[in-house]
């Protein structure tokens, strides 16, 4: 049974494999899972074995992982990168389970054209964001990685689909790949982007930049948070239309630039309001890094019928 051997929760994603271990799968330990996070290389034919090397150094390295046949629980958008990982870890751990999710195992109902091509990584993350309300709240989940994704889940708990696009990494990257005098902003310039946003009295936002990589980092964050804050408006108003109140629409922030990401959404409801001379209320803002290694862990949990009890404390 899951219930009685541990569970390793694996996100195989573009750039970084974050892998949550839980030597009991009750949903008090959901609060506390050890975590790895290894960057890797973005193109999917590169390889993958700097990964694997980093999950392995740290299994062999941690105490606190148990020595007890395990199960992986795998959600992935990169098949090479899992067959490698899945290869490297059979051979440490020849006793353990290695099982890779599908998207009919994610239970939430989809309206999507053709839900074979949905990526499994947002499916999951919308799921597990379903989990942070008592009762039914249309929400936009934002996954902030290589590729940005925002999607919506209606009043009723249906993944509607949502948009894709780059990433604040992989939009620098794209500039500097793609011209001749632009740089490349370091990580730490990229997750600094919300110093664009200063509050002084009523002016937070600081437009025009006046060096160059202020305003790769302003265009950075305007052309998410710009998106983000345009898809809001838009459903809001389709909850309007629907006869649903609008105020209940929420916003649940996920992946390595989460919390930049709500800074700058703040700071932008902040300065929307200071235009239009009025006060704009900004919407609840939940932020979990972990959402999709949280989704992996519920999907388990719940095949053995374990009870939520909730996790995240509102931002």
């Amino acid at each position: 049974m899951i219930k009685d051997i541990p569970l390793f929760a694996v996100d195989v994603g573009n750039t970084r494999t974050k892998v949550g271990f839980w030597a009991t799968p009750d949903y008090e330990a959901l609060q506390r899972p050890k975590e790895l996070s290894v960057p890797i290389c973005d193109d999917e034919t590169s390889d993958p074995s700097p990964v694997c090397d980093g999950v392995i150094e740290w299994l062999q390295k941690s105490s606190g992982i148990s020595e007890r046949p395990s199960m992986w629980l795998v959600s992935s958008v990169n098949k090479q990168k899992t067959s490698e990982l899945e290869k490297r870890v059979r051979a440490l751990r020849p006793r353990d389970s290695f099982v890779n999710l599908a998207l009919r195992d994610v239970p939430i109902q989809v309206e999507y054209d053709n839900p074979s091509k949905l990526g499994l990584d947002r499916a999951i993350a919308a799921y597990s964001a379903l989990y942070l309300f008592k009762n039914r709240t249309p929400f936009l989940v934002v996954d902030v990685g290589t590729a940005a994704t925002i999607d919506y889940v209606d009043w009723r708990g249906v993944f509607c689909g949502g948009a894709i696009l780059p990433g604040p990494k992989l939009t620098v990257e794209a500039l500097n790949a793609k011209t001749s005098q632009l740089p490349l902003l370091s990580d730490a310039d990229i997750l600094g982007a919300s110093d664009c946003f200063e509050r002084k009295g009523d002016r937070v936002l600081v437009y025009p930049a006046t060096d160059t990589q202020r305003a790769i980092r302003l265009g950075v964050v305007y052309s998410l948070v710009g998106a983000i804050m345009s898809f809001f408006w838009s459903v809001r108003r389709r909850l309007i239309l629907n006869g649903v109140n609008p105020e209940v629409l929420t916003l649940v922030l996920a992946g390595g630039d989460a919390e930049m990401t709500k800074d700058s959404l703040l700071a932008g409801f902040n300065e929307l309001g200071c235009n239009l001379g009025t006060t704009i209320l900004a919407p609840r803002i939940y932020v979990e890094p972990r959402l999709v290694l949280n989704g992996v862990f519920r999907i388990a949990a719940r095949r053995v019928g374990l009870r939520d009890t909730g996790n995240i404390d509102e931002i």
